[in-house]
């Protein structure tokens, strides 16, 4: 493959490039669509800078390389340098951790997993906000194939101490090491932490342990849900329809997992035409920015659905927001007559 300019393109391209378009993709995601080829993989939760990350798809072509981050500036900083280097053996997920190992990736499919240096929550208080917890490592141990890697890195001594406790307390992983954790590894590529703090002369702790749980049951096949809808029929006031909108939110248990709907504001189209709501769905740890619009369609109908903006994914939470402010143009307009749902019964 012939090296890419030097000189970067437009941020849009880095993305499409190198970012997974997770909501237009059946879950959980195949890797071999993702890539392009069936290859052994490997997997950073928290990427930070992404220099480790850049690195090891760098020194394993043959292999290839998953990320998670969260913070924007983290993947800005990686999609510069993947896009220089090339690097055609890696991907990004800019999401909550938890919610793509709970939710996205396909069980027993990573060989190797690394979580360098995970924000050690230091106050009290905070603690259970650290992410080296058993339901983490259970999630963990879901998507990684049997007798794979997890290496941890921190360079907190108490938080070592507590990823200690969780480890030696878990029936999914044994240490590699004749001990719990190591103060070097060999050959190990140092991270920009790692060495900041070798600077300062603090310690660092390794945790390199191997799954020996079995291979985790198979996650079904959830193909990309038809776009949320709900079509009223009937006379309305375009000026009218959504006047004096005032926020709300819902909350509800859905399979187990809090859904929270909230909906912000409303704008009306300078043409008069349509509406536009602004919409934050949370599903446990799974969010996304909506916006649901109100719009005319055929034969004069009222359609009320999600906009195509940010390609949102219909969701329960999502078909849930639609819903509800179906119900609430519904209590508004008694003479409109509901036409078709593919959200459930419109009412609440």
């Amino acid at each position: 493959m012939s090296a890419l300019p030097k000189s970067l393109p437009p941020l849009s391209a880095m993305i499409e490039r190198f970012v997974v378009p997770y909501l237009e993709r059946p879950w959980p995601l195949d890797p071999e669509a993702l890539f392009g080829r069936r290859a052994p993989l490997t997997l950073e939760i928290g990427f930070g800078n992404g220099a480790f990350l850049a690195d090891q798809a760098l020194r394993h072509p043959e292999r290839d390389h998953l990320g998670i981050e969260i913070a924007w500036g983290s993947v800005d900083f990686l999609l510069r340098r993947a896009w220089r280097e090339d690097l055609h053996n890696l991907r990004i997920l800019r999401l909550d951790a938890r919610f793509v190992l709970e939710s996205l990736l396909p069980a027993n499919a990573f060989e190797r997993v690394w979580v360098n240096h995970p924000d050690p929550w230091p106050k009290e208080r905070h603690h259970g906000r650290r992410l080296i917890q058993r339901p983490f490592l259970e999630a963990l141990q879901a998507v990684m194939a049997p007798g794979a890697r997890l290496t941890i890195a921190t360079d907190h001594a108490d938080y070592a101490v507590w990823i200690g406790r969780e480890l030696e307390a878990q029936p999914w992983f044994v240490s590699e090491l004749e001990t719990t954790e190591v103060p070097e590894l060999p050959d190990h590529v140092v991270t920009k932490y790692q060495r900041k703090a070798r600077e300062q002369g603090i310690g660092n702790h390794f945790f390199v342990w191997k799954k020996i749980a079995p291979d985790a049951p198979a996650r079904p096949r959830q193909e990309v849900p038809p776009v949320p809808n709900v079509t009223f029929d009937g006379a309305y006031g375009d000026a009218d329809l959504l006047a004096g909108f005032e926020p709300n939110r819902i909350v509800e248990l859905h399979e187990g997992v809090e859904v929270v709907v909230g909906m912000e504001r409303a704008w009306r189209a300078a043409d008069g035409g349509s509406w536009m709501v602004e919409c934050l769905v949370k599903e446990g740890a799974h969010s996304q920015q909506v916006g649901l619009i109100v719009v005319r369609g055929e034969k004069g109908r009222l359609a009320v659905k999600t906009s195509s903006i940010g390609h949102p994914r219909g969701t329960w939470g999502v078909k849930r927001a639609v819903r509800r402010l179906a119900s609430i143009i519904a209590a508004r307009n008694p003479e409109l007559a509901l036409v078709s749902s593919n959200v459930g019964d419109i009412g609440t």
